[in-house]
């Protein structure tokens, strides 16, 4: 881009800003020193240029403004910056001053003069850095407004600057003329209370059929994970179909397999890539960097597909008609593709008026909640079903093929009991592992090995109306502890599936059907359980025996305390992996003598997250309940005792014992904050009351005395934080100068009661404020398109886009954001939408049980389904910090609290309160040994409810419900017909069904129970 090209966008750009913003730039007031908004020119309210100079090289030009406004002619002005290089090789530094601008005066002046320390006028810096002063003449004609503009030009791309300490000094004496506003100056003008009002309408004007849809199943509008070929939507559809902790292999919409991170690796998300930073936008870290990485949306802002990022190997399958045309299993070569997802099975159906043959594809690794070995099988089956809807009887060739480019594998034919294939031995080369992987065709079906073309060919006569399943199996076995142990190559992992075969798809395929089997919205139950999908990735590893996980895929190590707490999936699908995490890593390797666990177990053995904190704590009585007896608590409540006082010992020792926290709190948001912090304070309550209720079941009374005394002082002084319409930090002055909310309206501020709300704690503080705090989030931060607003607050990463709804982090109705605050690189987090903070507050939305805030939860959720809609982006892959985020699993909460479920399993209680059409209601649910559905229906004369078992066994005592208004005197209960001794029990919020005694109801077996009225 050309000099003067390059100065009259500038010029145009600063006309704007002068016009509709009243100048972004920093006032000067006084004589004294005034830093630069944010703490970096390139971050000023200014302008980011990128471009290729004469040279043909990148350029990275950023602009630092200073408002000059009623400073004279004579008054001195100096620039002065210690520089230091930020990353990459430093080159020259061009530091150029361009003149001033005034209103309705655009043209650089000409003739302006500065001096560098340095007598170079191009600075040549090292990595440690160089210091550098500017002194400048201002013209002398009189503006209204005068605005100093100072450019630096960085011509390679690779070298990026810290200008932090960038200041420009007003000497001593100098006379300002323009009487100042009376808004504080550190106050932001960009990011006044005025412009929040501005950019988050308080009217959300949604649409009356799009609200409709968020309860009704079946609506035309309940959108489920569907793609069709007819419009485009089936490129980004992205499943996980390989086993748990066994890396990633994954589906798009049209059947092809990619993004094969099944070799040991270490990936970089699914696919690595680098994004282009849209122009004018500051993105991750106030600008310092240019582009947008995998850890920062570069997946959500351009997804991958097949065709963009060929995978690393390739692989595929084809049907030939005999005397007929070749149609290979993919987009291109069917008239009608369409896919379905029901995960863990993606179903994918390919027609064409001149084939005789449909084919129906169900692709799947074996996945059964509550059985982790056979779910975590480095194994995909790719049924493939042949329909003839022909008249005529058909012959047909399938074939499926798979080879690895350039790692010059071997093949090696495969046989066993009921299933033909091969292996393809792949040696080590570099740093990439050695190992195996096969193709094997399971059942009847005859399959021959073509050693040429690796790959195996099953013939086959379909009579009319015929169909004809043949399963494949993609198997692998490389450096991965989930399953190393296990099976010493792809064969191996192929006997053991193909001897199981009909055991793993049947149990898999009664889960698909059990969680789908519902009265819930199909969009409602896609959305809960998608981000489920994260456990199929190579976001979980296994290190020997410890599980592990990364925060998204390659980012984020050590199973991080303060992400993981969000998710909530893995411990009701699998509780036995969040019992490994609690009982292994947090409290058996890693915790301090002080009760401590570290946020960053396998990393940082010493630093706490105090929501990380809490957060093991509550899950540590989440993995109690979901257990089958309270051994897990005995054996680990010392552990879980020391965490808890660990909390409790940080109030004592901070200002005052008064069960809320202060002092130094790291968090979430990656920064230590300071004050009584909303969030922070609301978890340490219902980790409180978490100790609590472990304490009272271990007979531990005087601990239990002391956690409840804690708490209700607690519970009292958060009132404080109340301003009367929603939930503020409250800052210390001691530490004013850190980051934080303050009075700015934070997504998370009642965090805690959503905890409360999973593992039935209940209420913790006041009701009426809670839900006003709630109301708030949704009037202030709720946005039904983002785009406008980002062009406005232009720092953070990209998780919503233009045209995408969502829920801002932070916004500060009445005012209240700092310069210094904008100075931290984590300030841009307030600006962000990020789904798994968004899951969280949906679930409590609609666990308050208020129809107001059920349908603002609801569309909450629903908002992040559509951002997610396949035509748009991977529907499967929630993004934050890298793909597949594990936060965003919070969103089994949601579905939790839909169902209204609660559950103690050593106790043998569980119940069901649903909030979602509770008069005739069906769902799935999970317990410690077995899983089914729950059914029932409401009318006047009565309630009746059934819990079927579709798998395992669940052992019960008493079960809780609600007849909603119905005066129940009278109650039956029976199992499979049998008549069991019941007691019928009225408690705030419905009613206790006390059986006789424990049942344990078995795989087939339904337990009825029949509440009436005299």
């Amino acid at each position: 881009m050309r000099e003067k090209e390059i100065v009259k966008r500038i010029a145009w750009w600063m006309c704007v800003l002068l016009y509709t913003a009243a100048a972004q730039a920093v006032p000067l007031t006084d004589s004294g020193t005034y830093f630069v908004a944010g703490g970096n020119p390139q971050v000023n309210e200014s302008v980011i240029r990128s471009g290729k100079n004469n040279n043909g090289q990148i350029e990275f030009i950023g602009y630092a403004t200073f408002d000059l406004s009623g400073v004279a002619a004579e008054d001195g002005v100096s620039l002065s910056c210690n520089l230091k290089a930020f990353s990459g090789k430093p080159s020259g530094l061009v530091v150029d001053y361009l003149g001033t601008f005034g209103d309705g005066d655009l043209d650089v002046e000409s003739g302006a003069e500065w001096t560098a320390a340095s007598a170079e006028s191009s600075l040549s810096l090292s990595p440690k850095g160089k210091s550098f002063a500017v002194n400048m003449g201002l013209p002398a004609d009189s503006l209204v407004s005068r605005y100093a503009v100072f450019r630096f030009k960085n011509e390679q791309k690779a070298s990026q600057w810290d200008l932090s300490s960038l200041k420009l000094t007003l000497a001593e004496g100098a006379a300002v003329q323009v009487e100042q506003k009376a808004e504080e100056p550190s106050r932001n003008p960009m990011e006044t209370a005025e412009l929040y009002h501005k950019m988050v309408p308080a009217e959300k004007e949604l649409d009356p059929d799009w609200v409709e849809s968020l309860t009704e199943r079946g609506h035309p509008l309940d959108a489920a994970i569907r793609g069709y070929k007819a419009d485009d939507s089936l490129q980004y559809i992205g499943m996980p179909v390989g086993g748990i902790a066994c890396g990633s292999l994954i589906i798009d919409g049209a059947g092809q397999l990619y993004a094969w991170d099944v070799f040991g690796a270490q990936p970089k998300g699914i696919i690595d890539q680098d994004v282009e930073l849209p122009e004018g936008y500051l993105g991750f870290k106030n600008g310092l960097r240019k582009t947008i990485r995998i850890h920062d949306g570069a997946n959500f802002m351009n997804p991958p597909t097949v065709e963009k990022f060929p995978p690393p190997v390739k692989s595929g399958f084809a049907l030939k008609i005999k005397g007929g045309s070749e149609f290979k299993l993919g987009s291109d070569d069917w008239e009608s593709v369409e896919f379905e997802g029901q995960w863990p099975v993606g179903n994918v159906t390919y027609a064409d008026s001149s084939s005789p043959v449909s084919v129906q594809l169900a692709a799947y690794s074996p996945f059964i909640p509550l059985n982790v070995e056979d779910s975590k099988l480095p194994a995909t089956v790719m049924a493939y079903t042949l329909v003839n809807g022909s008249s005529k009887p058909v012959s047909v060739e399938f074939e499926g093929w798979l080879e690895v480019p350039g790692r010059n594998a071997q093949l090696q034919s495969e046989s066993y009991d009921g299933a033909t294939g091969f292996s393809l031995m792949i040696p080590k080369m570099g740093k990439k592992a050695g190992g195996s992987l096969g193709l094997t065709v399971v059942g009847d079906a005859k399959a021959v090995v073509n050693d040429d073309a690796n790959g195996l060919c099953v013939s086959a006569q379909l009579a009319p109306g015929e169909r004809k399943t043949i399963p494949f199996l993609i198997t692998w076995r490389f450096n991965h502890d989930a399953y190393a142990k296990k099976f010493n190559n792809s064969a191996a992992v192929a006997g053991y599936v193909a001897s199981n075969f009909e055991r793993l798809s049947s149990q898999t395929r009664c889960w698909a059907k059990t969680w789908n089997d519902t009265t819930l919205p199909q969009w409602f139950m896609d959305r809960a359980m998608a981000p489920a999908s994260t456990m199929q990735t190579a976001n979980l590893q296994f290190a020997g025996e410890r599980l592990w996980a990364w925060e998204g895929i390659g980012a984020g190590s050590g199973t991080c305390t303060h992400v993981w707490q969000y998710a909530q999936a893995m411990a009701r699908l699998f509780p036995s992996l969040e019992r490994n995490l609690r009982e292994v890593t947090d409290f058996g390797l890693y915790q301090m003598p002080d009760g401590g666990v570290p946020f960053r177990p396998s990393k940082d053995k010493t630093k706490v997250a105090i929501d990380g904190q809490c957060g093991t704590v509550l899950r540590s009585y989440r993995e109690h309940q979901m257990s089958v007896d309270d051994e897990f608590l005995k054996r680990n409540w010392p552990a879980i005792k020391k965490a808890v006082n660990y909390l409790i010992e940080f109030d004592k020792n901070d200002d005052a014992y008064d069960g809320l926290l202060d002092g130094e709190q790291h968090n979430t948001l990656d920064a230590e904050w300071y004050g009584k912090v909303h969030v922070l304070c609301s978890l340490y309550l219902a980790a409180l009351r978490a100790g609590e209720e472990m304490a009272i079941e271990m007979g531990d009374a005087g601990f239990e005395k002391l956690c409840r005394d804690t708490y209700e002082m607690g519970s009292r002084n958060i009132e404080k934080l109340y301003n009367g319409e929603y939930y503020e930090q409250l800052e210390d002055p001691n530490h004013a100068d850190a980051i934080g909310v303050g009075p700015g309206v934070y997504i998370d501020q009642v965090y805690g009661q959503f905890w409360a709300n999973q593992v039935g704690l209940g209420r913790l503080y006041n009701e009426e404020h809670i839900r006003s705090a709630l109301n708030a989030i949704w009037k202030y931060n709720y946005l039904t398109d983002v785009g406008p607003f980002r062009e406005v607050f232009k720092k953070g990463r990209f998780y919503a886009w233009k045209g995408d709804g969502g829920v801002i982090m932070c916004s500060w109705p009445n005012g209240g954001v700092t310069e210094k605050q904008r100075e931290f690189w984590t300030y841009g987090y307030f600006n962000e939408v990020m789904s798994g903070f968004e899951h969280q507050l949906a679930a409590h939305m609609i666990a308050e049980r208020d129809p107001e805030l059920l349908t603002k939860g609801l569309a909450v959720m629903r908002t992040i389904h559509d951002r997610y809609a396949p035509a748009k982006r991977n529907p499967y892959n929630e993004i934050e910090f890298s793909d597949f985020y594990a936060r965003a699993m919070a969103s089994y909460g949601s579905f939790l609290a839909a169902c209204g479920f609660t559950y103690n399993g050593p106790a043998g209680t569980i119940g069901f309160d649903p909030v979602i059409h509770p008069e005739n209601f069906r769902a799935p649910f999970t317990a410690a040994e077995g899983w089914g559905t729950f059914c029932q229906t409401i009318g006047k004369e009565g309630m009746q409810a059934e819990l079927a078992v579709n798998w395992g066994r669940v052992k019960l005592q008493t079960i809780r419900l609600n007849p909603q208004g119905l005066k129940a005197e009278t109650v039956e209960v029976s199992l499979d017909g049998k008549k069991l001794n019941a007691t019928l029990v009225k408690h705030e919020g419905g009613v206790a069904v006390e059986l006789g005694a424990p049942v344990s109801i078995a795989v087939g077996q339904t337990l009825g129970v029949d509440i009436g009225r005299l």
